[in-house]
């Protein structure tokens, strides 16, 4: 088979009107896409050919049909190209813009006879419609479960998925269904909750594997226990690269770091410095090498304990699969590493609102400074030399002579170079805002997986940022729209027709707060941490409550915990046989936590 050249891609991709830039895999399936956007005629509402949209213009329409907004160009086209061949009706233009296209192209012509075709047949007019085809793969979806064929229902989408992909790509083709099957779209089906519930539970038992499983008893009659474990067969201590120096990391004996710490950086446990340039980075902005092909691919925790593939057409083709290496870790570290990462959970938490209270305060002094002019602030701060570029043609002050800013803004009229400085300027802040998501990512994968790690029991669930917590709400059917961090906590605790959010579930309507189940740093918290906290307990807060009147009710809280189990304690002891000693002793106890005992506190 020939292989074309990269040039030959960039060529095709310019007869398209789409942006050359990428590797060779970006460049072959940004061609599919605009071939089949080309083929199908698939237009916006205005009549604009959908490959050929820049970034600007494509995000309401996006934004319009329900895709997220947030991601690259191709990511958002992608989608889009994805729904409206679903959903052939939201190509349908509006007749002012169609009557533009008429008059003025003849390619418009083309296409919107494509698109009248497509949605004459969408009507019921004719076969293929999109509403025909969304019950036939409602259909569908019930029948592959009843025979457990998980990979086949996330296939009904068009993906080509298999039990070894990856999770990021699991994912697309779960997103690409859910965009039709969801029970909001799919009103017209009687079962379209059980429909969803199935293509949700068919994206779960391939990305999330069972890895409980039961150890054989030693002795007879001895109860079975739980052990979680799994076979290294197949399995690699695969490469992982800094993000920014590019360099291997913990692979030289100089790092210092112990096998097992591959454990906690793949399960999105724990972050790492690099040896060479100390950038801290985890699991989701590391660089993650492929053993077979030696090229990098997309990662998540949930890869893990899976043998996957990386996604190239190659490795797919020859069946690569490959797995991740789980190294021994004793129980005394794993109980260092809890209490480890408990305090850096507590630091982060404090830190983020730290970051947070200082950009409210920052936006309260703008507004109460009147409309600010960014640009004639920029200009201000060049003249005083507070800047080194100007903020126009963004020439370097290097470059000038003393004294010769003010007579360079007056006659900065030199318009390529300012627009070139424009682009220049946008292409930061665009790297920047990837690199500030990629590391909100990281933050809420850290946090769900310390959460995890820790029990994922409610009293700890004010450790999740508020990304992981949209995240759980959404996956147990809780609202949170408009809804604070504390008032999501509330709705998760509270559920009670969900399935168990927990691993270890308190007593029905009692809270239970205990000195190990609240932070350490309880006193430095800000006032919403602190209702994030009473909410994982169960505790019922006010708006008008402050910073002190939530402390003092933890701290109630935990005195009638700590006198409920000296009450336990005492009562036992009274009943067991022990020295004179022992029950004098017994009895002071219990004398002192009768004194302090309120019956009306409970």
């Amino acid at each position: 088979m020939v292989q074309v050249l990269v040039a030959d891609l960039k060529a095709r991709l310019k007869e398209l009107g789409m942006i050359q830039g990428g590797d060779r895999g970006t460049l072959e399936y940004r061609i599919e896409y605009g071939e089949t956007s080309v083929k199908l005629g698939l237009t916006t509402p205005n009549g604009d050919p959908v490959h050929s949209l820049k970034i600007g213009k494509l995000k309401p329409c996006a934004l319009k049909v329900g895709i997220s907004p947030i991601g690259t160009l191709d990511e958002i086209m992608f989608a889009y190209i994805d729904h409206l061949q679903m959903n052939p009706m939201d190509t349908t233009p509006s007749s002012n813009s169609s009557n533009n296209d008429n008059d003025t192209n003849a390619n418009g012509d083309e296409h919107s006879s494509t698109i009248t075709t497509t949605t004459g047949s969408g009507s019921g007019t004719g076969t293929g419609s999109g509403p025909t085809k969304t019950a036939q793969i409602s259909t569908k979806v019930l029948t592959l479960a009843e025979e457990d064929d998980f990979v086949g229902i996330l296939n009904l989408g068009g993906a080509t998925v298999t039990s070894s992909s990856s999770v990021a790509i699991l994912r697309k083709a779960y997103l690409k269904l859910s965009l039709i099957l969801h029970p909001d779209k799919n009103r017209s089906c009687p079962d379209a909750t059980k429909v969803f519930q199935a293509l949700v539970n068919a994206y779960e038992r391939i990305s999330q594997p069972e890895l409980v499983q039961e150890v054989d008893p030693l002795k007879k009659g001895q109860k079975k226990a739980a052990a979680i474990s799994r076979s290294n067969d197949g399995c690699k201590r695969t490469r992982v690269r800094c993000p920014r120096c590019k360099n291997p990391w913990s692979e030289s004996s100089v790092e210092g770091n112990p096998d097992y710490f591959f454990n906690f950086m793949m399960m999105g446990i724990k972050s790492f410095n690099c040896a060479t340039c100390l950038l801290e980075f985890g699991c989701m902005t590391a660089i993650h090498e492929c053993p077979s092909c030696q090229k990098s691919f997309e990662y998540h925790p949930s890869d893990f304990h899976r043998n996957i593939t990386c996604g190239r057409p190659k490795c797919e083709s020859e069946k690569k699969t490959f797995g991740f290496y789980m190294f021994h870790c004793s129980d005394r570290v794993l109980k260092d590493v809890k209490i480890d990462v408990q305090r850096i959970r507590e630091e982060q938490a404090k830190t983020t609102e730290q970051k947070r209270r200082r950009a409210e305060s920052y936006r309260r002094r703008r507004r109460r400074g009147g409309k600010c002019n960014d640009e004639a602030d920029s200009e201000a701060a060049f003249l005083m030399g507070l800047a080194n570029e100007c903020p126009r043609c963004g020439i370097s002050l290097h470059d000038m002579e003393d004294a010769d800013e003010i007579d360079h803004l007056r006659n900065c009229n030199d318009e390529e170079k300012i627009q070139e400085n424009k682009r220049k300027k946008e292409s930061k802040i665009s790297k920047t805002n990837a690199k500030k998501q990629r590391q909100e990512l990281q933050d809420d994968v850290t946090a769900k997986a310390t959460w995890d790690f820790l029990g994922a029991s409610n009293e700890n669930m004010w450790m999740l940022t508020d990304g992981a917590l949209k995240k759980e709400c959404k996956e147990h059917g809780v609202d949170t729209d408009g809804k604070e961090s504390h008032d999501m906590i509330a709705s998760l605790v509270t559920k009670k027709k969900s399935q168990a959010l927990t691993k270890f579930v308190g007593k029905k309507g009692q809270a239970n707060v205990t000195t190990e189940s609240l932070p350490s740093n309880v006193h430095s918290m800000t006032a919403k941490q602190l209702r994030a906290v009473a909410a994982s307990h169960g505790l019922k807060i006010t708006s008008k409550m402050r910073k002190t009147d939530i402390i003092q009710l933890l701290q109630s809280e935990q005195e009638k915990e700590s006198n409920s189990s000296t009450l336990m304690i005492t009562d036992k002891a009274s009943t067991s046989e022990k020295s004179g000693a022992s029950k004098r002793e017994i009895i002071e106890i219990g004398s002192d936590s009768e004194s302090d005992y309120d019956p009306d506190d409970y």
